[in-house]
């Protein structure tokens, strides 16, 4: 008599994970979560310098274009009237400029309209006066610090002539401003902060 085996069914045998596997896989986790954290930290503050530097840089562009475009309409034959009351010195003392300037733009029938621009250092506004004679307290805001954007010095002066006399016809510029900390950058390295220096030629009439 020939016995048939019987093939009982194998019970699946699980191993669970040693402590050390356990702490291996954790170890790596950790690290691979923290490589993750540190590059969107560094994507966050690179995405807060780029819009931050091109914020300033708009706000200049746009501040410049328009101190050129009112100077340019100005007679270089009256020239410009400084406040005297807003000099700016520098380091040593001396004076470099001043906040608040008068010109004269000619209107074609041989008047004069007298325009104003004042620079306000306590609220870092800059406002244009279009007619001081009839409407002296109406004016027009170029630009105001905010939360971003603040603008920090901002003054005129006069060029000269090579003897040493004034030249009614140019007119340098000067003007720093930055973010006001919003990237997070060092004074020292801060692609935010911008000096603009520039002379503008007045109307020749």
């Amino acid at each position: 008599m020939k016995l048939v085996p019987r093939n009982f069914p194998r019970q699946n045998r699980r191993q669970g994970f040693t402590l050390i596997e356990l702490l291996m896989a954790m170890s790596v986790g950790l690290i691979i979560a923290g490589t993750v954290v540190i590059l969107l930290v560094q994507a966050s503050a690179e995405q807060r310098r780029g819009y931050a530097d091109m914020t300033v840089e708009e706000n200049a562009y746009v501040l410049q274009s328009r101190i050129v475009g009112c100077l340019r309409s100005m007679s270089s034959n009256f020239g410009i009237t400084t406040d005297v009351a807003s000099f700016v010195t520098n380091s040593s003392g001396n004076t470099i400029g001043y906040r608040t300037i008068v010109g004269f733009k000619a209107n074609g029938d041989g008047t004069y309209t007298t325009q104003r621009i004042s620079f306000d250092p306590s609220s870092g506004s800059v406002n244009f006066t279009p007619n001081v004679s009839t409407a002296p307290g109406t004016q027009t805001l170029w630009m105001s610090s905010g939360q971003k954007t603040v603008l920090r010095q901002f003054y005129f002066n006069n060029s000269r002539n090579l003897d040493n006399s004034q030249d009614n016809s140019l007119i340098n510029v000067s003007f720093t401003m930055d973010d006001n900390g919003f990237s997070r950058q060092t004074a020292t390295n801060n692609p935010a902060n911008i000096q603009r220096s520039f002379a503008v030629l007045m109307r020749c009439d």
